[in-house]
């Protein structure tokens, strides 16, 4: 909330929007859960918050063979018009692996981007060599998702492709601070005249 009312600190009119979308009808009600958590969230703000899009839980929910799914997996916005549509993302941005890794081993959920000097900044990161990674990257892929996902049945196709590689970046890089970071410095990132993902110096480096 801190971030996005700091881009309008001197916008003369206009109201704070919120678009939920995501989650289904899972069988461990993890989507519930967190759906509540997010709405309860917002409700606990002293601003005026307008929800304009909620299409969570069994809003996103279809069914197929007694077996549910989410309908939307993934959105976009038209910063430009506001206009916000289903997507989905075949490049993930820089250092892939390395964002996954952090998550895998138990990493909070964060924002890379910043907005005012339209950086990636990535790390530094820190994490304990992950348990039993050799016996991981034997298993098929059936163990793969029932243990490595929260929701088996609807990840997409390249889940366990994606978890696989990112075994072996753990396995590669147990102590990412020493490989990864030299001179525990974060990874910067910022688009070129073409739109792609540039890596830049880091300040001091």
């Amino acid at each position: 909330m801190s971030s996005i009312k700091s881009f309008s600190d001197h916008a003369p009119c206009g109201r704070l929007e919120v678009h939920l979308v995501g989650g289904f009808s899972d069988d461990r009600q993890l989507s519930q859960k967190l759906t509540h958590q997010l709405l309860s969230e917002f409700d606990r703000q002293e601003d005026d918050i307008h929800l304009v899009t909620l299409c969570v839980t069994e809003l996103n929910d279809r069914e197929e063979n007694e077996k549910h799914f989410p309908i939307i997996y993934g959105i976009a916005v038209n910063i430009k018009t506001a206009e916000i549509y289903r997507a989905s993302f075949p490049d993930r941005g820089p250092e892939e692996e390395l964002r996954a890794a952090r998550a895998l081993t138990g990493g909070p959920m964060i924002s890379i981007y910043d907005a005012k000097t339209e950086q990636l900044r990535i790390g530094p990161y820190s994490w304990m060599p992950f348990p039993h990674v050799d016996f991981w990257l034997q298993q098929d892929d059936k163990q793969i998702l029932e243990n490595l996902s929260t929701s088996p049945l609807a990840e997409p196709p390249h889940f366990v492709e994606h978890i696989r590689s990112t075994l072996m970046f753990l396995k590669k890089h147990p102590s990412p601070s020493n490989t990864l970071f030299p001179g525990n410095k974060a990874l910067l990132y910022k688009k070129n005249e073409d739109g792609l993902w540039e890596k830049i110096p880091s300040p001091g480096s």
